[in-house]
């Protein structure tokens, strides 16, 4: 018994399903409402049927239809339209059977309209038509004419200004520049009356919780002079905002580094970086280590005359980047002289704390200073530092090389290039 109900249940519900899709189907409804349509007629003139000639046909009903939107046809590439009704009445009368032949097929069909296709600037009485009404129906227009007013278009450009907002969540120690638009001008066209009250376009930018440069397109609002926003559409709707967003910075000098030797006879006299510093960026707290930024090496041998070079930098360990990422090193160059300095003392670097370091021979070296006129003519002895790093060297005698630090763009030499020293383990 239960399964013979749960078969009847099941047969009910796929008949439930294909009544909902004929109902869904445009095409039964309309067949549906010619035959309701017929069976009123059939209703309204049962005594007629039988006899046709010897009662009166029917009298027409009427029907009114409320809020009808009312189309305006006009050159939309040359005017805008200002005024106009939004709405008409409009009335139809005819037989039941039309009406409801109307109503089952007919009611989404119809347009009500004026044509100003051909009319220009100003203001307009035209008279109202309809179409896609049966042909069997009257039908009525309240108003039967339409005033309108029509204004030419005019064309207007504007510079687009970028509004920032919520600055104060950008992320801590990250600050925003200036934005960038592009393109910088959008165009406005519309009635000339309503284009002179556009005041400014606008587009807004949210740099809650930014780290980084924000690029992105974003679109161009109106606004009137009220700063009421307007409902126009400028052309482009969207344009193209770069926000730089900087990261912690600090200003640092520039080091110019070196390779190799100046050719033969020559000398650098006189080097200028320009710019002199620059600006690292990188983390806050990585940054108070950073003292100087480096050059790449530029290599002396391949300067034989003065002129500038372009010398690209290195960003230090831990930084994000270096701006400028090159500096333009102006070098003037003169023929190499030479300066004789005797008796510069020899230094002992390097010595551990349980080592005794003494000098087998003398502690002085006569030194030769190579380098342009005028550099050399300002050196005192003092400047120079002659040193023997013995950090790598075992207990007993040793012949140490010597070595030089001294003004920039002056090479040294010596008579003799190493001293000899005698390193013992000192007595506590």
């Amino acid at each position: 018994m239960f399964q013979s109900l749960a078969r009847r249940g099941r047969a009910g519900i796929g008949v439930g399903r294909k009544m909902d899709k004929l109902f869904n189907s445009r095409w039964f409804v309309r067949i549906m409402a010619f035959f309701i349509a017929l069976m009123l007629f059939a209703a309204v003139n049962q005594e007629n049927l039988g006899s046709p000639s010897l009662l009166p046909p029917a009298n027409d009903v009427s029907y009114t239809l409320e809020d009808v939107e009312l189309e305006v046809h006009y050159n939309e590439d040359r005017y805008e339209l200002i005024d106009q009704p939004e709405t008409v009445r409009v009335q139809l009368e005819g037989s039941q059977v039309a009406l409801a032949i109307f109503q089952a097929s007919f009611s989404q069909s119809y347009e009500v309209f004026v044509d100003a296709t051909e009319e220009t600037e100003g203001e307009h009485a035209i008279a109202i038509q309809t179409r896609g009404f049966p042909s069997d129906l009257t039908v009525s227009v309240v108003p039967q004419v339409a005033r309108i007013e029509l204004q030419e278009k005019e064309t207007r450009s504007l510079p687009v200004r970028v509004e920032l907002m919520n600055t104060d969540g950008i992320e801590e120690g990250y600050t925003e520049g200036s934005p960038v638009v592009t393109p910088v001008n959008v165009d406005v066209t519309a009635g000339r009356d309503i284009v002179e009250q556009v005041a400014e376009a606008k587009v807004f930018v949210d740099m809650d919780g930014a780290s980084e440069t924000v690029d992105d397109e974003y679109p161009v609002r109106l606004f009137n002079e009220l700063g009421d926003e307007m409902e126009l559409s400028p052309e482009p709707a969207f344009v193209n905002v770069n926000v730089p967003v900087t990261s912690p910075n600090t200003l640092v000098p520039v080091r110019m580094m070196r390779e190799g030797e100046m050719p033969d006879g020559l000398a650098i006299d006189e080097v200028t970086i320009e710019p002199s510093e620059v600006t690292v960026y990188g983390p806050a707290d990585e940054l108070e280590e950073v003292e100087f930024v480096e050059s790449e090496p530029v290599s002396l041998e391949e300067i034989e005359e003065s002129g500038d070079v372009d010398v690209p930098l290195t960003v230090p360990d831990e930084m994000e980047r270096v701006e400028p990422e090159e500096v333009t090193a102006s070098v003037s160059v003169e023929d190499e002289e030479e300066r004789t300095f005797p008796n510069v003392p020899i230094t002992i670097t390097g010595e551990g704390s349980n080592e005794n370091v003494t000098f087998s021979e003398a502690s002085t070296v006569t030194v030769t200073a190579y380098g342009s006129s005028a550099r050399l003519e300002r050196m005192n002895p003092s400047d120079i530092q002659a040193y023997a790093d013995v950090s790598e060297e075992d207990n007993g005698e040793a012949d140490v090389p010597i070595e030089f630090n001294g003004p920039s763009h002056i090479r040294f030499e010596a008579e003799e290039n190493q001293v000899s020293l005698s390193i013992e383990e000192s007595t506590p």
